[in-house]
């Protein structure tokens, strides 16, 4: 069967809107007029006036999210989304040109996973993009330093790459969706659309937003959301008992991580599977996949993990060999897990687990093994390439 064009992909609009009684209305007929939009979804976010009655009766379908910020409110409307493809616009707009917004539809392509809305208002200078957001992607991003309007809250991407309950829920929630399509391999454009009218913000809105954007830019950082985590493993029980948590972690912040096993069919690896479901960073199949693999574009590297016991013998020596090769001389190492919970290593490095210890506890409980002693910790020996 033929892939379809992402070009011809129907699609979502997504309006966070509070207190909005006055725009929502116009918003939703401009945007149900739009070539391939066959929804439009009000994110009602604590609104005191009618702004949900209205948004009813323009048409469009109504979620409600209670906890007030624009993350809470854009996650729960691409979550309610019924297309993959959806589109973000602000629910204060007045005028605009349709034509111009659809440029973001038609700006789809193989391989590309978001398109910002490049927009102009002669009255905003744009400090928090032009003296934050720009400079941090610079040094923190590079790959993204390009981007003219980083900070732009107009924009459609493919939500099927990334973690939709994991958006941050205050004002990086933008930059989250950004970063976390970048991290999964997915490239990131822009196209122009044209002057908006914005509403005027003052020194202290903008201070407020640069401590929580700048906080953001830098946990995500640490985190190295761009390096991808590779695992070898013999069983699905030893990724649970050695690395599961680093795993969980790494792709709920955003990583992409391939696992490849010598029994990738058997209950054990379902189990692996349906614990990580939810994460769509995460790639799970047999040692065979090891052939074609090659990190993603948009990868800073390669993280490579694999059972201490298991990993000198075959056939994940062979796979681990064709894997070094495509590690930068910088990162040329490897971290050593163990196989099983009795496994003494002597551990060079740990990994704080917290994110992803929940899921590394379930599954173990499911699979049969022993709890760790220490829930929220896993270690490493590190070993040259």
């Amino acid at each position: 069967m033929t892939p379809v064009h992402p070009k011809a992909l129907p699609v979502s609009v997504i309006v966070p809107a509070r207190n909005e009684a006055a725009t929502i209305a116009r918003v939703i007929e401009t945007m149900s007029a739009m070539p391939l939009v066959d929804e439009v979804v009000v994110v009602d976010n604590g609104s005191t006036d009618d702004t949900a009655d209205v948004a009813r009766a323009a048409g469009g379908r109504v979620v409600t999210e209670a906890r007030p910020g624009m993350g809470h409110a854009i996650r729960a409307g691409f979550i309610a989304a019924r297309n993959d493809w959806v589109m973000k616009v602000d629910a204060d707009l007045d005028r605009f040109d349709t034509s111009l917004f659809s440029r973001m539809i038609a700006a789809r392509a193989p391989g590309v996973g978001l398109i910002k809305g490049q927009w102009q208002d002669p009255r905003d200078a744009m400090p928090m993009t032009r003296y934050l957001v720009m400079p941090a992607l610079r040094q923190m991003f590079p790959a993204l330093g390009g981007l003219n309007a980083p900070n732009s809250g107009i924009y459609a991407f493919d939500r099927s790459l990334i973690a939709l309950p994991e958006i941050i829920g205050d004002y990086a929630a933008d930059i989250d969706v950004m970063l976390r399509v970048h991290a999964a391999g997915a490239e990131v454009t822009e196209v122009d659309i044209g002057r908006l009218d914005n509403n005027p913000r003052d020194g202290a809105h903008y201070s407020a937003m640069s401590d929580t954007i700048m906080a953001f830019f830098l946990r995500q950082r640490d985190l190295q959301i761009t390096r991808e985590i590779v695992v070898l493993a013999e069983t699905a029980a030893q990724v649970a008992t050695g690395c599961l948590g680093t795993v969980a972690s790494h792709a709920r912040a955003g990583g992409r991580v391939s696992i490849f096993l010598d029994r990738a069919d058997d209950a054990e690896a379902a189990a692996l599977r349906a614990a990580l479901e939810m994460l769509p960073t995460v790639h799970i199949e047999s040692l065979a996949g090891v052939i074609p693999f090659r990190p993603a574009p948009t990868a800073s590297g390669i993280r490579l993990i694999a059972p201490e016991a298991a990993v000198d013998g075959k056939p994940l020596q062979s796979a681990l060999q064709m894997l070094a090769d495509r590690v930068e001389a910088e990162m040329r190492q490897l971290l050593l897990m163990a196989d099983t919970p009795d496994t003494t290593l002597k551990a060079d490095m740990g990994v704080d687990i917290a994110r992803g210890a929940q899921i590394k506890t379930d599954l173990l409980q499911e699979l049969g093994v022993p709890a760790p002693d220490d829930p929220m910790r896993e270690v490493f020996r590190v070993r040259p390439l």
